[in-house]
């Protein structure tokens, strides 16, 4: 059973970098570097760009990391040309987990389990000879000079990322570039969730029940309550009790449209937004409970294995254009950008219409098709 992790520390947003200053030979242990900034004693450090041949991962010494000079615990094993990257990825080794129970049960280090990254390759590799296909592993990252850990992967099992999983998302915009190294995943993962939210707010803006959330809110005798919850968008829906057992149906007023001694019927209650999650009751009476219904925001996508909504599975091209437009725009390929990202608009707009109620109430598209000629205006 062959378990990867993937090298990802030296493409983070936050991994300090810096450049060799001269070209260094093999069996060196002082680098020549434009800047410690970022760096920390007995950090392991990257040099050169993941995949590379000849890239490597040392530790710097004990000593405090000061100057245009970086001294090493141990010799390098590689030339390297000057400009060469240097990355302090912190971490030099994976620990990789195993659970004997699946995805149930509980991850724990394997016997031999620690292996040093392979910085010239994408991923890092354990070959787990007594694994099976009903295992399920995690993997962390370790720095074997500070003795630390990096917090776990998720679950990786034989069946591997899902199609609609971050990690394939990822994976195919990155096929599809005629270079990886000037994209990190940070980056495309933040143009995946930029479009991901933009097709969630373009569902809203056509069928108001989509991506609904409920909660509960307390509301006093001042007839205001507080809405919390980190997901909220806009109320949908307000059901009122002020018993706890009777509840009614609350009409949306304007904070601005009752009259201060206007008298209100508790069977009949309204309610009004004051600011952005202020939720306020007419009539107060002793205070009360609002059941909400509320549209709620995006939830980015973080970890590897989460995936993109249901609704939106059938438009994964979309992604993949929009992020490899936002490639391109990064390279300065505007126009090559533009026709990119133009596709996925279109797919988009399909998006939209599939996505419209196909009921009375809801908004009714026609498409307009134009005349071969003048006398079929009058048809």
């Amino acid at each position: 059973m062959i378990v990867p992790c993937r090298n990802t520390l030296a493409d983070q947003t936050i991994t300090p970098v810096t450049f060799l200053s001269n070209g260094e030979t093999l069996g060196t242990n002082v680098l020549r570097w434009k800047s410690p900034n970022g760096f920390a004693a007995n950090w392991a450090i990257q040099i050169g760009k993941t995949g590379e041949e000849q890239a490597e991962i040392v530790i710097l010494a004990s000593s405090a990391v000061s100057g245009t000079l970086g001294t090493l615990a141990a010799n390098t094993i590689y030339d390297h040309q000057a400009d060469t990257p240097i990355y302090g990825i912190k971490y030099d080794q994976v620990v990789f987990e195993r659970s004997t129970a699946g995805t149930a049960g509980t991850a724990a280090p394997m016997t031999n389990g620690t292996i040093t990254i392979q910085p010239d390759k994408e991923i890092t590799i354990f070959d787990d000879t007594s694994g099976s296909s009903t295992y399920a592993y995690k993997t962390y990252f370790r720095s074997s000079g500070l003795s630390v850990n990096s917090i776990e992967s998720d679950w990786i099992t034989s069946a591997g990322f899902s199609f609609y999983s971050l990690s394939k998302v990822r994976e195919r915009i990155k096929a599809k570039l005629w270079k990886s190294a000037f994209v990190t995943d940070d980056m495309l993962t933040d143009w995946i969730n930029e479009w991901q939210e933009k097709m969630r707010n373009t569902a809203i803006s056509v069928n108001e029940d989509y991506a609904l959330g409920t909660a509960s809110v307390a509301f006093g005798t001042s007839g205001l309550g507080t809405i919390s919850q980190s997901d909220y968008k806009g109320l949908r829906r307000a059901e009122i009790t002020y018993n706890g057992s009777d509840y009614f149906l609350g009409a949306k007023m304007p904070i601005n449209s009752f009259l201060p001694n206007q008298v209100f019927n508790s069977t009949q209650p309204y309610f009004y937004m004051q600011g952005e999650n202020i939720i306020g009751v007419k009539p107060e009476q002793n205070g009360g409970t609002v059941k909400m219904i509320y549209n709620q925001l995006m939830t980015p996508l973080v970890n590897d294995t989460d995936e993109l909504p249901l609704s939106m599975r059938g438009y994964t091209l979309s992604f993949t254009n929009y992020c490899y437009a936002q490639a391109l725009y990064k390279e300065n390929k505007t126009t090559e950008g533009k026709n990119k990202e133009d596709l996925s608009l279109g797919d988009l707009e399909r998006f939209k219409m599939e996505l419209s109620p196909r009921n009375k109430t809801g908004p009714t598209y026609i498409k307009f098709v134009e005349p071969v000629s003048a006398e079929e205006y009058w048809i």
